[in-house]
């Protein structure tokens, strides 16, 4: 409804129930000649008179009988909606499709997962998972979880966390092909890889002047939980986030390698979601919970 014909509404209906102008006006907070102006315009759409006017007293005509009754009906619904709209500000609830990176989101996500729907009983998830740059309208997702770098200033982003690269390997392969204690020596190892389009593979290093090493594996995958999977039964040598093997380093499933060579730089973790005139309750719930868990990295490995 346009807000004029909501202010000629609330004004007749006002009129109604105090029984003059200058009360209507007290309770609206406008003058009486504004409060006449409006029932004026109104009377002129419906081309009928509502009010029977006298001196000392006004009166609803025949035909402001009947208005009365759906002008309060629809007063009535105006107030359900801005006690809904409050409700929504009050408590976080409704869908929240979230799009993350397997990896981070299978290793870090959903362990957290079950303590935010307790805290959040309301919200329900839809958790999806991809590696693709996601379009929010086209894919129809409130929150993307990305690692590293966002160029798209259209966005909001929060940094949630940091990462950095490991290289790792199973003590079964240690105990078969030993240790390479620099990069050059990778050379000489199967390092299992992403996969690529092209027949040259490196890998990048901190503090090694050449900065990078060319290495060679006789197996591939595009997603980081594979790579984990076969580097824990031994295939080979892998290099990913810290947060994808942080616990199978700690527990000793995994074996740290070159540690003086990688994991010093850091990448940022954002989430990234759409600017609102008013943000929803549930976004700013949701990313707020993930800083809380996340902020100080607990998957962090510190560097030699």
């Amino acid at each position: 409804m346009r807000a004029d014909r909501f202010q000629e509404i609330a004004a007749f209906v006002q009129i109604a129930k105090s029984g003059t102008f200058s009360a209507a006006a007290r309770a609206l907070d406008l003058t009486p000649s504004a409060v006449s102006k409006l029932v004026s315009r109104l009377e002129k759409r419906f081309g009928v008179r509502l009010f029977n006017r006298s001196t000392h007293s006004v009166r609803l005509s025949q035909e402001g009988e009947a208005l009365l009754q759906r002008a309060s009906r629809v007063l009535e619904a105006m107030d359900d909606t801005d006690k809904l709209a409050d409700a929504f500000a009050a408590i976080p609830s409704g869908l929240l499709r979230v799009y993350g990176l397997p990896s981070f989101a299978l290793s870090q996500l959903a362990p957290i997962i079950p303590e935010f729907l307790v805290l959040n009983p309301q919200i329900r998830l839809d958790l999806q998972l991809g590696t693709e740059k996601m379009d929010f309208v086209e894919a129809d997702v409130d929150v993307v979880l990305r690692l590293g770098d966002h160029t798209d200033s259209s966005l909001m982003a929060r940094k949630i966390a940091e990462s950095g690269w490991v290289i790792c390997a199973a003590p079964s392969y240690i105990a078969n092909r030993g240790i390479p204690t620099t990069p050059e020596e990778l050379a000489g190892h199967n390092c299992i890889n992403f996969s690529v389009r092209t027949h040259s593979i490196v890998w990048t290093f901190d503090n090694y002047s050449p900065g990078r090493q060319a290495v060679t594996g006789n197996v591939a995958s595009n997603q980081a939980p594979m790579l984990r999977e076969l580097a824990l039964r031994g295939v080979g040598i892998i290099r990913v986030a810290d947060f994808v093997v942080a616990d199978d380093i700690r527990s000793g499933a995994l074996v740290r390698l070159l540690p003086g060579y990688s994991g010093a730089s850091r990448e940022p973790i954002f989430a990234l979601y759409q600017p609102q005139p008013q943000q929803s309750l549930r976004i700013r719930t949701f990313v707020d919970f993930l800083c809380r868990k996340f902020s100080h990295s607990p998957w962090a490995i510190p560097p030699a």
